[in-house]
C-alpha cells in the first residue's frame, strides 16, 4: 500500500447554474475598470490595483457570486475533513472575501506567483473559448524532479478553463496562467479567503 503524504488538496467543480451567475455578472461588468499592474509589464489587467482590501463582488452587489463561493467553499472543506489523510478536522467559522477580475487578452498571461497569506485562493471562469490559456500549478516539492521515479509527481498540473469551472487551492500554492494564442478575451473572477483564526 502507497500513502501519498503532504497532499496539497486543489478543489474542481462547474457551478450548477453558472448562466444565472453569469447573466448577473454581465449586467456589471461593463462598470468595471480593467488596468494592468505597471510593474508586472504587460501580462494581464486587473480591476484592482491592490492598494487595499477590495472585494470586487460585492462593491458590484453580486451576492449570488457570494454565495456560490461560500457554498463551493464549504464543498472543498467537507471533502477534506472526509479525507482520512488530515488528522484534524476544520470547521468554518468566520472569513474575509478578496475578490477581483481578470482580463485576458491576446498575447495575455500570468506570471508564476503565490496568493501570500490567503488561506484558500480560488478561480471562477465568467468568460472563456475554452483554449485562451490553461491555469497551472507548479509542485510545492521542489526536489521530485531530481529522479526519474518520482519525477511525474513534480510535473506541472493544467487545467484548462471552461465556463462556469470553480476551482479553490491553498493560497501558497504557485501557480500562473499561460498565454492567450487567442484573438478572443478571457474573464475570470479571482478570490482569496482569509479566515479568522481563534488564538
Amino acid at each position: 500500500m502507497i500513502e501519498h503524504l503532504y497532499a496539497t488538496p486543489v478543489y474542481n467543480s462547474v457551478v450548477k447554474d453558472y448562466k444565472v451567475i453569469n447573466y448577473h455578472i454581465d449586467k456589471v461588468i461593463d462598470k468595471v475598470d480593467f488596468n494592468m499592474k505597471d510593474e508586472w509589464g504587460s501580462t494581464h489587467y486587473l480591476s484592482t490595483d491592490f492598494s487595499k482590501e477590495k472585494c470586487i463582488v460585492k462593491e458590484l452587489g453580486l451576492s449570488k457570486v457570494t454565495k456560490e463561493i461560500d457554498n463551493h467553499l464549504r464543498e472543498y472543506v467537507n471533502e477534506m475533513n472526509a479525507d482520512k489523510r488530515f488528522f484534524q478536522t476544520f470547521e468554518i467559522k468566520d472569513y474575509r472575501l478578496e475578490s477581483w477580475f481578470s482580463k485576458f487578452k491576446k498575447g495575455n498571461y500570468a506570471h508564476l506567483h503565490h496568493h501570500g497569506d490567503a488561506d484558500i485562493s480560488g478561480v471562477y471562469y465568467y468568460k472563456t473559448n475554452n483554449n485562451d490559456g490553461d491555469l497551472f500549478f507548479a509542485s510545492p516539492n521542489p526536489h521530485l524532479d531530481t529522479r526519474k521515479c518520482y519525477m511525474r509527481f513534480g510535473e506541472v498540473w493544467e487545467h484548462h478553463p471552461e465556463e462556469g469551472k470553480i476551482l479553490l487551492f491553498p493560497g501558497w500554492l504557485r501557480h500562473g496562467v499561460r498565454t492567450n494564442n487567442t484573438d478572443d478575451t478571457r474573464i475570470s473572477l479571482s478570490f482569496n479567503l482569509y479566515f479568522k483564526h481563534e488564538r
